[in-house]
């Protein structure tokens, strides 16, 4: 019987959860769903002592669609990464980032002007005030 518990039925929540990944795509749901099974397992075939068992498979369950999105994912941007790079998309990223770059050498030179600008209509106000006042 703990061969039951500690080696079947783990090797095949993780295997059920891989599958239902696949099919559900969330990870909520699929460690739901292998609970409600061993739930009901835990008062039709084994004992109430089993439902601590639920809970692990549950939990193992999680972990494993939570693992297998994470590979997915990882899988795909390094593909996206490759077809970019296949596709000449980094000269077109530096292409940008050098236009960027631009831009923003335009915008400091544009605030530099104008904080020049600004000093120059402060320092005439005051000149003015000093005239008239006199």
């Amino acid at each position: 019987m703990d061969v039951l518990f500690f080696i079947v039925f783990p090797i095949a929540t993780i295997l059920i959860s891989i599958v239902l990944q696949k099919v559900l795509r969330s990870p909520i749901l699929v460690a739901i769903l292998v609970f409600a099974v061993f739930f009901i397992l835990a008062f039709t075939t084994f004992t109430t002592e089993f439902l601590l068992n639920a809970f692990i498979y549950a939990i193992i369950a999680y972990i494993t669609v939570a693992l297998v999105k994470l590979i997915c994912c990882l899988g795909r941007r390094l593909e996206c990464h490759h077809q970019n790079n296949a596709n000449g998309e980094d000269s077109n990223l530096e292409e940008a980032i050098a236009g960027l770059e631009d831009s923003i050498d335009r915008l400091e030179d544009n605030m530099n002007t104008l904080t020049d600008l600004i000093s120059n209509i402060i320092g005439n106000n005051h000149s003015c005030n000093r005239r008239i006042g006199r």
